[in-house]
């Protein structure tokens, strides 16, 4: 048989989605699973979305420029704005989500032999954009201890290499709910000028931040402003994941010019959903920063419950709609799976994403999960209730300190 390429090796099943069967199976045995594992939210499109989607006048339904309808990028711009983010439209072009913008990213910036850092536990795509582009990812570890924080200057210089061509960052994070504070953004610009590197920034969750924070964008260091590319969606902010709309914006021409080379081989983003994003994007702001109250109670759920077991000190996420945090037991692999093939309380389970997926660095990761909040707090917390009861019936469970 011939042989599969080795840039095809290099791709991880999703941590995401790969105990998918076994959540079906549960479910098919009669076991109502609490998905806590993916991010999709769980309430409705904004009806300004569907209506502007059914009245769409398009006999049809051809191309869209490479680029993105003009009325997408002016409405991103205008989004933007509304944030005191100042991009002109013709420096944004419209992707197949931030998952395509960033796969395009990463192969302009250091594809090839390049490398880029990056904070982990991330998101863990960004693993497989980084394979298909052939660049290298640079782990900066963070710990769970540490709320995710990486404090000092120090350890960003100390991984930058003459092979350094960016650094990448999301924020809030996907997948550990921190909110990086402005002295470590600083620090992140200082080193990205010292070493002539790239800012990926990835701020899909912009409006979700926690207890009264605030969340300080890139793009406000005036410094940095050629070598900031900015990354960004409509999937969260307004509960649609489906129409696969997201963006990249930056001031530098060159990448510009070559991101749209990209553009231009995928030939175009689908039309219908360009046009049905508009409306939200010019007007919708305040939809989503209403739905940040709602996920700030969800958050407290999770929170509260995880305290609650034996052995776990959680992570106060500071936004987005995720946590990450640490288990008292052996493999999270073995016990997710153990809680959809061999666990329910009253009928019920939970389908986690095991943590060592969103990690670069093999063997970390091991004895942590990632949460996402994507169910009311009521739920959220018989979904707590079951892995507590969980942790005390699953046989690889660690022997827990007590004073």
């Amino acid at each position: 048989m011939p042989k599969l390429s080795a840039k095809s090796s290099k791709l991880q099943a999703s941590p995401i989605r790969k105990l998918a069967p076994l959540a079906r199976a549960a479910e098919a045995r009669g076991t109502n699973v609490i998905h806590l594992n993916i991010g999709q939210p769980d309430m409705p499109t904004p009806p300004e979305m569907i209506a502007e989607l059914h009245g769409l006048s398009l006999a049809t339904l051809a191309y869209a420029p490479s680029e993105g309808l003009p009325q997408a990028r002016e409405a991103w711009s205008a989004f933007f704005s509304s944030w005191d983010i100042q991009f002109a439209a013709d420096e944004i072009l419209v992707t197949s989500g931030a998952s395509e913008a960033i796969t395009f990213i990463l192969s302009i910036v250091a594809g090839g032999d390049g490398e880029v850092l990056v904070f982990e536990p991330c998101y863990t795509n960004y693993l497989s954009f980084a394979a298909q582009a052939d660049v290298t990812m640079v782990p900066i570890t963070l710990k769970v201890e540490d709320g995710y924080h990486f404090g000092s200057i120090d350890r960003l210089r100390a991984c930058v290499t003459p092979k350094t061509k960016a650094i990448l960052l999301c924020n809030p994070s996907n997948p550990t709910g921190t909110v990086y504070t402005v002295e470590e953004l600083e620090a992140v610009a200082q080193v990205a000028i010292e070493n002539d590197l790239f800012v990926i920034c990835d701020e899909v969750y912009r409006e979700f931040v926690f207890d009264g924070g605030k969340i300080r964008s890139f793009t406000e260091f005036s410094d940095l402003a050629q070598r900031i590319i900015v990354v960004d969606s409509v999937s969260k902010r307004f509960n649609a994941c489906g129409v696969r709309i997201g963006c990249m914006a930056t001031h530098n021409r060159e990448i510009l010019d070559i991101a749209l080379r990209f553009c231009q081989a995928r030939l175009s983003v689908a039309t219908a959903e360009q046009l049905m994003v508009v409306p939200m994007l010019e007007h919708g702001r305040a939809y989503s920063e209403n739905l940040c109250g709602e996920y700030e109670k969800r958050r407290d759920a999770v929170f509260n419950g995880l305290a609650g077991i034996g052995g776990v000190s959680p992570h106060r996420s500071e936004g987005s709609f995720y946590t990450m945090t640490r288990l008292p037991i052996d493999s999270c692999e073995e016990y997710a799976a153990f809680l959809l093939r061999d666990f329910a309380l009253d009928g019920e389970t939970v389908c986690l994403a095991p943590g060592e997926g969103f990690y670069v660095t093999d063997g970390l990761g091991i004895d942590e999960v990632r949460v996402a909040f994507m169910y009311d707090a009521d739920t959220l917390k018989r979904a707590m209730r079951i892995l507590d009861a969980s942790v005390v019936a699953y046989p690889g469970r660690l022997a827990v300190a007590t004073t």
